[in-house]
């Protein structure tokens, strides 16, 4: 799955990435370590308001939940959705079709389990800033405070080779987009049968990972430092 990422760029660099202007830049933090389960605000690229970067919530909260308490409940079930699965769970079906976003991030962290131990992996691009992620999102609108909170989720694939031996336990991986292809992928009136054309795994020849720090598994240490992507060597 992917629920820890990183995203190392400062705001005019996250401009270039997509090309498209930050209306909300004054808002935006750069995470060396963003943990979705603490559900931080990211920047993402979207048709909301025109093309442009927005910040939405991680941990999609569909517009039919009823209230707060379910709302929290929800979004910590919603930091991803499986692409196989996105046309028909209820969280996210209407998103799927509607709204669509993209997440660039500057990597990704995953475990792997060898005996008893989980052993954790930074993943970045190769030869390029980011990797672009595709999402879906979603407008809800708090009945207590009339407040309107949008929120996302990153879709995931089957793992690609390299994944596979990483993330060994589950076998999945984030669902990247080529450069290419975002602007097809954040179209809002684009057909069932074109989305699903462009969910396909990474190929790993556009990836690179190594194993990391520890820290990133303690919740008591505070990960979210630059050295928390320092390669670390762990003996066979």
């Amino acid at each position: 799955m992917c629920y820890h990422t990183s995203v190392k760029l400062k705001a005019n660099d996250f401009i270039k990435v997509v090309n498209a202007p930050f209306p909300r830049q004054e808002k935006y933090l750069e995470f060396n370590h963003a943990n979705g389960f603490a559900h931080p605000n990211l920047a993402v690229l979207s048709t909301d308001y025109g093309r442009s970067i927005n910040l939405y919530n991680w941990g999609l909260i569909p517009f039919w939940a009823k209230d707060w308490n379910a709302a929290v409940k929800l979004r910590n079930q919603t930091l991803n959705a499986r692409s196989e699965e996105v046309f028909s769970k209820p969280s996210f079906r209407d998103s799927i079709l509607k709204r669509r976003c993209v997440i660039p991030v500057t990597g990704f962290f995953e475990w792997k389990h060898v005996g008893k131990e989980k052993i954790p992996y930074y993943i970045h691009p190769k030869e390029h800033p980011v990797f672009y992620l595709a999402g879906i999102y979603s407008h809800w609108n708090d009945p207590s405070t009339k407040d309107e909170i949008t929120t996302f989720s990153i879709l995931t694939s089957a793992a690609n080779e390299m994944m596979s031996d990483i993330h060994n336990s589950a076998k999945r991986m984030p669902l990247m987009l080529d450069r290419e292809n975002i602007d097809d992928w954040i179209l809002p009136d684009l057909s069932p049968a074109s989305i699903k054309e462009l969910m396909n795994p990474c190929d790993d020849n556009n990836m690179e990972a190594y194993t990391i720090s520890k820290d990133i598994s303690n919740p008591k240490v505070n990960s979210d430092v630059e050295s928390i992507t320092d390669k670390i060597e762990y003996g066979n």
